[in-house]
């Protein structure tokens, strides 16, 4: 699966750009990226694969790697991006293994917590309180969080059920779901009068 996933990505097949053009300009500007993760992208999946035990996780963590990458080291200095792209790959999966361990110490309080504020339908009492704020902010969202928030959130669909009916990955359906969330919160809090 390993191998499978990088060539996925090592191909340029994970992001297309939009045009011709687009595509001719990111080749030349960072084709250097894409030698560097063909060839080192391998030891750094393996890295990753170790500390992380995660696909999903381990995917995340390829990723920003080579986007700070991109972002970060010049071209003619593509002598320092192997040293570099280690480094910064093991800190990004070092940061994914704190946050876990953050979770998993934090979670028995949180569930604790969500289980005094349900009522016995399993709805929380503040969004009986205020219905109609919650429907203007979920009309607020744009189509593609919106139709993701209503099938999860308020059909009780799984993300399996939500990417088959809108034609997209489970994983783009979370991902999706999480920007809906956070800019529902921004829209209640603008809206909240306190």
């Amino acid at each position: 699966m390993m191998t499978a996933t990088f060539s996925y990505i090592a191909d340029g097949r994970a992001s297309v750009p939009a045009s011709a053009e687009q595509e001719s300009t990111a080749s030349v500007a960072h084709g250097w990226v894409l030698k560097l993760m063909q060839k080192e992208g391998q030891g750094i999946l393996r890295m990753l694969w170790r500390l992380l035990g995660q696909e999903a996780d381990v995917m995340d963590a390829f990723q920003d790697c080579f986007c700070k990458v991109a972002a970060t080291v010049q071209e003619g200095n593509v002598r320092s991006a192997k040293a570099y792209v280690y480094r910064t790959a093991a800190n990004i999966a070092i940061e994914m293994l704190r946050k876990r361990k953050c979770r998993q110490a934090h979670w028995p309080a949180v569930a604790a917590a969500k289980a005094a504020q349900s009522t016995p339908t399993g709805e929380s009492s503040a969004l009986n309180d205020h219905p109609e704020n919650l429907r203007g902010a979920i009309q607020e969202l744009p189509s593609h969080l919106r139709n993701v928030i209503v099938l999860r959130d308020l059909g009780s669909k799984s993300y399996k059920e939500v990417g088959q009916i809108l034609g997209i990955d489970p994983a783009t359906a979370r991902v999706y779901r999480r920007h809906a969330v956070v800019k529902l919160s921004e829209l209640l809090e603008k809206g909240d009068p306190s």
